[in-house]
């Protein structure tokens, strides 16, 4: 079963070909270029490259969030626009979840850190029991303050492996909060990677099987929304002001 995943949840491009769990071809982009300038470019490169073509896939796997806003809203509607054109099932994955594959065969926990911004990330906690082919979700993904995550990490008493995009501005402050219980992996592998959305997005299609109706997952609300709730709030109570 041939199939395409794509990844625009972080400032990396990430887009991969894979057959039956299988990595074939996989692009990666960190530069300063905008994702809607760079993804089909490059999912063109890795066609022509790999001698696919778009009729030979069955499936399309796309990273839902958390993230940026603006790239989960992106790389949602290309794989949703591709997904009707072709008529394939559309497969939707966590990028924590995705992000947890870089430690596979790892001991400690690993730990995926996005930036949230407001001094926050998007985190979750990992554990891969040797000979299994599914991380264990120990901690659930969610939006938290930096030092308070790191606080709570330093209280488990056991090594911890970081990987995602916040890790290399963050590598200090960790190691100052955890010590010797850190590991930093390489850049190239603690990034968000195809490879990882590929393993992801296969092991969520052989437990359902089907595809789903993919929605963006945000965890928490973005500054726009945020703004606007506050003007709707403020515009109710002066409301409730004029009738009294």
């Amino acid at each position: 079963m041939k199939y395409l995943t794509i990844d625009t949840t972080t400032k990396v491009t990430a887009v991969a070909l894979a057959e039956d769990g299988r990595l074939i071809a996989e692009g990666f982009l960190h530069t300063t270029k905008t994702h809607s300038e760079r993804l089909i470019p490059m999912l063109e490169q890795l066609l022509t490259a790999s001698a696919w073509t778009l009729q030979e896939l069955s499936m399309i796997g796309v990273v839902r969030g958390p993230g940026s806003f603006t790239g989960i809203r992106i790389g949602i509607a290309t794989a949703q626009g591709l997904a009707q054109v072709l008529n394939l099932p559309l497969i939707g994955v966590v990028s924590l979840d995705a992000l947890a594959w870089a430690g596979l065969g790892r001991t400690e926990d690993i730990v995926p850190i996005l930036d949230a911004r407001k001094n926050e990330w998007y985190t979750a906690r990992y554990h891969w029991t040797r000979g299994e082919e599914k991380a264990e979700c120990l901690t659930p993904p969610q939006a938290l303050p930096t030092d308070q995550w790191l606080e709570y990490l330093k209280g488990l008493e056991r090594p911890i492996c970081f990987v995602g995009d916040a890790v290399t501005k963050a590598k200090g402050r960790i190691v100052e909060v955890l010590g010797e219980k850190t590991v930093i992996l390489p850049e190239y592998m603690s990034l968000p990677r195809g490879a990882y959305a590929v393993r992801e997005v296969w092991q969520r299609w052989q437990e359902t099987g089907v595809g789903e109706r993919v929605q963006p997952y945000y965890i928490r609300f973005s500054e726009a929304e945020v703004n606007w709730a506050k003007k709707e709030e403020a515009r109710k109570k002066e409301g409730h002001k004029g009738h009294e």
